[in-house]
């Protein structure tokens, strides 16, 4: 192989290389912001359902009457 086509090849190789390296840090800062609003909306979630279990009101089913009467 001539030496300028080896040259060559390892720039492109190494332009590729640097890309993937650039997409890959891009990705993994937006994977780290996309997990942290997951973690909001889970403890966001968590404190609606404990709302909504502590506001429940507070029935015995023994002392019902069923709806047929």
């Amino acid at each position: 192989m001539d030496k300028k086509i080896v040259e060559e090849r390892i720039s492109q190789l190494e332009t590729l290389l640097e890309f993937q390296e650039q997409t890959i840090s891009s990705l993994s800062d937006e994977l780290f912001v996309q997990q942290a609003k997951l973690n909001e909306f889970d403890r966001t979630l968590k404190a609606l359902v404990k709302s909504y279990r502590d506001n429940l009101p507070q029935t015995d089913l023994n002392d019902e009457t069923p709806p047929h009467y």
